[in-house]
């Protein structure tokens, strides 16, 4: 059977045609973006448009979908771009390697059909957020997946809805200051994460402050990424 008749079976030729003429833009290459990003070439979504400014690191490892030993060092960006087109050679990367600091988050909103916010940093990610809602796109968001075990207490939600998660507790404090009261669909886990450690080699240089790490594993990440983009592959699917 060629790549797209498993998918043909349960989207239907016409979605299968549908997501091969689609773009999704899908913002960090985490362990949440990453496992968003796969999922989609794996959809036969024909672009993805993905942007991380970050490398593979041996911390990744443990997480990252494509986190191989081999990868270590190497911008997560083409990381990417080499496991999507071991998939289907057929489907269209662009990856961006810049970084996104929240003032410049409204530039660097791509050309998209659908956009997967999947920042790990507070202030870029609702710089995004908002510069998304103003331009009035398709888009989901990713609230905290770090220090959790259990991804059966993830869930789809409005923003205003979530409840646990201190990520969302941030975005929606930092949206009302804004004056943004638009309504989003985000993935969170309700499950409590574990405490973060304190940790010397992160210090800040020259800052004489201990950096907090938090711990992370495959479970949550993967399982938030897989559930953006079936959301994605879903609203493109609907759409007229």
């Amino acid at each position: 059977m060629s790549f797209s008749e498993r998918n043909e079976i349960v989207f239907g030729r016409e979605g299968v045609e549908k997501l091969k003429n689609s773009t999704v833009a899908v913002y960090g290459l985490g362990g949440v973006g990453a496992a968003a990003a796969m999922a989609l070439v794996r959809s036969g979504v024909g672009t993805i448009k993905a942007v991380d400014f970050d490398t593979v690191s041996e911390s990744n490892l443990n997480r990252l979908i494509f986190g191989f030993e081999t990868n270590v060092g190497m911008k997560k960006s083409d990381v990417f771009l080499n496991s999507a087109k071991s998939v289907n050679p057929d489907v269209n990367i662009e990856v961006y390697s810049d970084f996104m600091h929240g003032n410049d988050a409204a530039s660097t909103v791509l050309d998209a059909d659908f956009h997967i916010d999947a920042i790990d940093s507070l202030n870029p990610k609702v710089n995004l957020i908002i510069a998304l809602l103003e331009r009035g796109e398709n888009f989901i968001s990713s609230m905290g997946t770090g220090g959790r075990l259990m991804p059966e207490k993830l869930e789809f939600a409005d923003i205003w809805k979530t409840d646990v998660c201190s990520l969302a507790k941030f975005v929606r404090k930092r949206l009302r200051n804004r004056g943004v009261k638009s309504h989003f669909p985000v993935v969170f886990s309700r499950e409590i994460p574990c405490d973060p450690i304190e940790n010397d080699e992160e210090n800040h240089e020259n800052s004489g402050r201990i950096r907090k790490v938090q711990g992370s594993t495959v479970f949550v990440p993967q399982a938030a990424g897989l559930m953006l983009a079936s959301y994605a592959v879903r609203t493109l699917l609907e759409t007229d």
